[in-house]
Parts: C-alpha cells; sequence; structure tokens
C-alpha cells in the first residue's frame, strides 16, 4: 500500500528482498544524490510488533475518532512514515531538483536484517538523515545503541537429595545476573552528559528441568545500551570477562554470544541540521526541546554508514503509546510532523 500511494503522489519505488516477502522499501524523489547534489534521507521501518491482548477492537483495522487514530503501529512507526511521506511529494512538487528518499526497512523491531541489508549497498551522500521515529516531536539528537547477548551456562545434573554431586546452571548464572547487576551500578555512576551511560539489563532467564533435580543448563537474555562509538563486540568482551570472573568454583561452564548490534549517534546540538529541525518545529507553534532519547533506533547504523548528520523527531509517544494496547496518536501531530519535515528539507536544500 505504501509503494501503491507513493507511486500516485510521483515517488518512485524500489525494493531490496532481506527475507521471502520482506522487503526493504526506498522512496525517491527528484535525482538521485551526487557529491554535487547531496540528498535529505528520512529512515522509518515498516514492521510492528504483534498486537497482544487488551484492544477494544481490532488491532489492524486503523479508526479516526476524536482526533485520533488508533491501531497496531499507528505510533510506531507508521503515523511518521505517512507524515514524511506526504511531506518528501509536496517538497518535491516545489524543488523536484532536489533528492530526497524516504527508506523504509524491516524487522527493526527485531534483529535489524533489514538495514544490515541497507548496509550492503554503496553509501550515498546526504545532507542529513531524519529518523521519524514517535518523539513526541521532540528533536532528539543522541541515541544510545543496543546489544542483546545470550549467556549459556552448562552446568551437571544430579538428584536434588544429594546437590554436592552436581553442578547448578542456576547458581552460576545467578551469579552472572548478580555481576550485571554490579557493572549496572558501575556504569550509573559514571553517567554524564545527555545519554547519561551505557546500561545492563536481563531480559529473560530460562533453565532447569525440575524442583528434583539439579539443573545443568540456564539459558540467559541481555540487553545492553551502547554509548556512540561503543560496540557490541567491545560489549561482548566486557561481559566474557565478568562471566569467568562470577562462575569461578562453580564447576559451570558459560558461553556468550552477541544476537545483534545496533550502534548509537550523537549529533551536536550545534549542527545546521538540528537549527533547521528547531526552527521547523517553531514556525508550527510547537516547543522544540532538544534531548536524547532512551530507546534505541536504526539512526546509529545509517548516520555511520553514509557519514551524515541525524536526528530523530516523529509524531506519537514511544513511552505512553507505542507496543500498547489501543496504540494511538494525534491526527493533528501527524499534520504538524508532516509540515515540519517539509520545512527540514527545505531548509537544508537552502544551506
Amino acid at each position: 500500500m505504501l509503494e501503491a500511494i507513493a507511486s500516485r503522489l510521483g515517488g518512485r519505488s524500489s525494493r531490496q528482498e532481506v527475507a521471502p516477502g520482506r522487503p526493504n522499501l526506498s522512496i525517491r524523489f527528484g535525482p538521485d544524490p551526487s557529491a554535487s547534489a547531496p540528498g535529505v534521507l528520512v529512515l522509518g521501518h515498516s514492521d510492528v510488533v504483534p498486537a497482544g491482548e487488551g484492544w477494544s477492537a481490532d488491532p489492524f483495522s486503523p479508526r479516526a475518532d476524536g482526533g485520533w487514530l488508533t491501531g497496531r503501529g499507528a505510533v510506531d512507526m507508521k503515523g511518521g512514515l505517512a507524515a514524511a511521506l506526504q511531506a518528501l511529494a509536496a517538497v518535491h512538487r516545489v524543488r523536484p531538483s532536489l533528492p530526497l528518499e524516504l527508506l523504509v526497512t524491516v524487522d527493526e523491531e527485531d534483529l535489524a536484517t533489514g538495514v544490515a541489508a541497507h548496509l550492503a549497498l554503496p553509501p550515498r551522500p546526504y545532507l542529513g538523515c531524519i529518523v521519524a521515529e514517535p518523539t513526541d516531536l521532540a528533536v532528539v539528537v543522541a541515541c544510545r545503541g543496543a546489544a542483546n547477548l545470550r549467556i549459556e551456562v552448562e552446568g551437571r545434573a544430579a538428584h536434588a537429595g544429594r546437590p554436592e554431586d552436581g553442578a547448578s546452571a542456576i547458581t552460576a548464572a545467578a551469579r552472572i545476573v548478580d555481576w550485571i547487576a554490579r557493572d549496572q551500578a558501575r556504569l550509573r555512576e559514571g553517567a554524564a552528559g545527555l545519554l547519561g551511560s551505557a546500561t545492563w539489563s536481563v531480559g529473560r532467564i530460562e533453565g532447569g528441568h525440575g524442583t528434583s533435580i539439579v539443573p545443568d543448563r540456564c539459558t540467559l537474555l541481555v540487553d545492553r545500551r551502547l554509548m556512540p562509538g561503543e560496540t557490541g563486540a567491545a560489549a561482548l568482551a566486557e561481559l566474557e570477562v565478568g562471566i569467568a570472573a562470577a562462575i569461578a568454583g562453580t564447576g559451570c561452564a558459560a558461553s556468550a554470544e552477541l544476537l545483534m548490534e545496533m550502534p548509537g549517534f550523537e549529533t551536536s546540538p550545534a549542527h545546521p541540521l538540528v537549527g533547521a529541525a528547531v526552527a521547523a518545529l517553531e514556525s508550527e507553534g510547537r516547543p522544540a526541546p532538544v534531548e536524547a532519547w532512551t530507546a534505541a533506533c536504526e539512526g546509529g547504523f545509517v548516520a555511520r554508514h553514509h557519514g551524515c548528520p541525524a536526528i530523530i523527531l516523529g509524531p506519537g509517544d514511544i513511552t505512553g503509546q507505542a507496543h500498547q494496547p489501543d496504540e494511538r496518536v494525534r491526527i493533528a501531530d501527524l499534520e504538524a510532523a508532516a509540515r515540519t519535515y517539509a520545512r527540514l528539507a527545505l531548509s537544508l536544500a537552502a544551506r
């Protein structure tokens, strides 16, 4: 549907197959960007999280009522995509020579395979990247990255009546969790600037077979938020050192692997991209706070690959609405976002 709407608006689309039936979509207006005529890039993703329980109506039948648009993905982030597409089409009508692109990736909500596929393409020159994720129309200039890690702990099974004959993988895992909590406190002590610090969080523990068996296995899934410039490989190396210290003497072994990495980014508040975004919002009569973001997004990948500055700016409340039942976004905010994107693109082109 997005591709069809783009065609009606004068855009040209191309697909990059990431998995069967799951393509990235690039929608372009105007010429392709070049060194002499760099473009403006808007980034978003097409996938949404599962609907879950608690909806008052079908989550995949969008409905407009009382000034709100409700449905799964209305905030995260189909509202931002719709606003961006309308904005780029409007800008193209008055500046047909300006290269404009809306890049829509798949799988952002899980393993980021869509943006990984995009990184295999040659870089392009852009004046800036606007990530249309929901920021409540704040200008986000700094975003931590994220790494998903899995830890496998191997112990030795035994009868629970003689636990000393075994080696409890769960006990060893608990020691690893304790190390993670202590390292989280250490990181927080060094918090500074807009982004504060990197963080650790254990999201899932699974192990054992029953109450009468000393557990011979346990799996931990761990979230590590990365500071700009920090890599998932570096976080994994830190974790491996911590694991070795934590399980010493337990009789257990453990291994860790990096499942997914999303880099962070930070753009100077003094950058022209930020100033143009603030001015565009103020032209809408909106407050224009310049902030950091607690979530992660694919902007760091794109900023690094294309060598361009990035901000996050979009309609909707990520903490109060995204990933929740009856997810909804104000229609007035969608309209304001579209006009803001248009003003921002024109301002960048004029510099």
